[in-house]
């Protein structure tokens, strides 16, 4: 009790909880700028008067870099100092965003953003390893928790700021704002880097988590989560980076879009949390509830499709939230739980879901141009969907025999 009261005690909480925070703020603020800008190209684009198929393809183009070039620059990090390379991230995504004001055709655009592709390369496979050295405390389903939470927030964040801002007199505040969040990202960083860091608890001192499904079955549930996964962010590719200009050329405000983002962001995070608890250990190693959210989206985007009601699309933007915090988690957590070639597992994760978000808007951009109009992507989404849950009772199906005895 007396611990409470002494002033030593509350300056190294303090001092803890300010490590913690700048450990997994650079995920919200890098997030936050990259979200910014996707969206608010995409308004930027209808501006200019160019078609949702060029859209597909500028996105495609950008995550084309990043999947590419993720793994070798992951290696970079490897051989030299991982901060430099963060730096580098920060420095090339600031610089994009003061580029973008000046980008007036789809020349101007289509040379300018593979360095955001270029950035995200730079910066997600360093960080992962950098948060990996710097914040070894907690259990691995804590860590991925607080992981998702501070990117979702980020990623829930920027849309609707861009949306909220975003205004055809002056198209440019949301990349003057993401220019700051670069920096302020960069600079967050260098504060944690020069804060000790503490000891860091290897993976085999974490107290077992109620179940230990044999290699296979573990396999089995990393392949089904994947491919749920590669769903989830080929929908989440159509929502974030191409679904802004359609909705705005079908009539509605950026402000009204920004909203269902920020349903959507926010549900997923709360789901997150949820996912961080013990209580959620029940539901690993068990298709059902996956299956199940799976469906749920399947349905929400069909609704989608068929139904423009403002009211409506805050309920299924809301279930799509929760669907794609599931299988995300699911994914990375799988890829990291008794697995030992971490990085590897890691890799395939960022490549899966950055090939999703190659596809969906490539896709969708083509499909909405098409004799189909601009309310076809969303069922495109949901034939995404409901091919990957075939895929994944096939995959299930052929371990049957094992999958049983794990639950």
């Amino acid at each position: 009790m007396r611990q409470l009261w002494s002033g030593k005690f509350w300056r190294a909480s303090a001092a803890k909880t300010l490590q913690v925070f700048t450990v997994y703020l650079p995920v919200l603020l890098i997030d936050f700028a990259f979200s910014g800008i996707i969206t608010n190209t995409s308004f930027y684009t209808s501006y200019l008067g160019l078609s949702s198929t060029f859209l597909g393809v500028l996105k495609a183009v950008m995550t084309a870099f990043f999947v590419v070039l993720a793994i070798p620059f992951g290696r970079l990090s490897d051989r030299i100092e991982r901060r430099y390379v963060l730096y580098a991230a920060c420095l090339v995504l600031g610089a994009v965003s003061i580029g973008l004001p000046y980008c007036r055709n789809s020349t101007h655009l289509m040379l300018i953003f593979p360095g955001i592709g270029i950035s995200m390369a730079l910066f997600w496979p360093a960080y992962e390893a950098w948060l990996a050295e710097r914040e070894g405390e907690g259990k691995l389903i804590q860590r991925v928790m607080l992981f998702n939470l501070f990117w979702s927030i980020g990623v829930t964040l920027g849309p609707a700021f861009s949306s909220y801002l975003y205004g055809d007199t002056n198209p440019f505040t949301s990349f003057y704002l993401a220019a700051i969040f670069s920096l302020l990202t960069l600079v967050t960083i260098v504060v944690n880097s020069l804060q000790a860091s503490g000891p860091t608890e290897t993976e085999s001192l974490e107290p077992p988590e109620v179940l230990y499904p044999p290699l296979l079955v573990r396999t089995t549930y990393l392949n089904l989560s994947r491919c749920a996964n590669f769903a989830s962010w080929f929908v989440l590719g159509v929502l974030r980076r191409l679904a802004p200009k359609l909705t705005r050329e079908g009539g509605m405000l950026p402000s009204t879009f920004g909203n269902l983002m920020l349903t959507l962001g926010g549900i997923q995070t709360l789901a997150f949390l949820v996912l961080g608890t013990g209580y959620s250990t029940r539901w690993h190693y068990r298709f059902a509830p996956v299956l199940i959210v799976q469906l749920l989206a399947v349905l929400s985007f069909l609704g989608i499709w068929s139904v423009q009601n403002t009211l409506l699309w805050i309920f299924l933007f809301g279930l799509i939230g929760v669907s794609a915090a599931f299988t995300y988690f699911s994914s990375l957590y799988y890829g990291l739980d008794r697995h030992a070639d971490k990085g590897n597992k890691s890799g395939w994760h960022e490549g899966i879901l950055g090939l999703g978000i190659l596809l969906g808007p490539l896709l969708g951009g083509i499909l909405a141009d098409s004799q189909f109009g601009t309310q076809s992507p969303y069922l495109l989404c949901a034939v995404a969907i409901a091919i990957a849950v075939l895929v994944e009772i096939f995959i299930l199906s052929k371990n049957a025999r094992f999958t049983e005895d794990s639950r």
